[in-house]
């Protein structure tokens, strides 16, 4: 099971408290540079890197960080609709990663909080859903024969209790 790591940011102005997320927003970082993982994700965020945007969670092929609560409102749909109520989870596309593995580790990482939410698989969306962009991009254009449908199925598998964590 994927390791996930809290590394909360304590009061940061761009977002503020949006109670319990009704969806669950899945989004790849487009960052494919070498070191392009969770933990960099993580600690651009802590600097303030990205002042327009937020997310709750970064996943790689090792870990999953958590730089905001469940109920913290995140800057990461395009839409208000969608940063009002989905928690954001950003899927690291490292070149020097294992991508498969990131793909394994976020799907254990949603099962984990669609049940802390009490959330199910028909919860979970693509960033495209709330503002047309192409995102997740490499699950919509089915990278490595991974495509969005595969990655839900493999979400409600292992919701539903069909098949154990890689």
């Amino acid at each position: 099971m994927v390791e996930i790591i809290k590394e909360h940011i304590p009061g940061n102005p761009r977002t503020n408290g949006i109670g319990k997320p009704t969806r669950l927003t899945v989004h790849m970082t487009g960052n494919t540079g070498r070191g392009a993982n969770a933990r960099a994700h993580s600690s651009l965020q802590k600097r303030g890197g990205m002042p327009k945007s937020s997310w709750n969670a970064t996943v790689d092929d090792k870990v999953a960080i958590e730089n905001y609560p469940n109920g913290a409102k995140t800057w990461h749909a395009g839409r208000a609709a969608g940063n009002n109520t989905s928690y954001a989870l950003e899927i690291c596309v490292n070149s020097d990663g294992d991508y498969e593995r990131a793909i394994q580790n976020a799907i254990e990482f949603i099962v984990v909080k669609l049940r802390e939410l009490n959330l199910t698989p028909d919860d979970v969306v693509q960033h495209n859903f709330w503002s047309g962009k192409n995102c997740p991009q490499q699950l919509r254009e089915n990278y490595r024969g991974i495509s969005w449908s595969d990655f839900l199925g493999r979400i409600r598998d292992l919701y539903n209790g069909h098949t154990s964590p890689a």
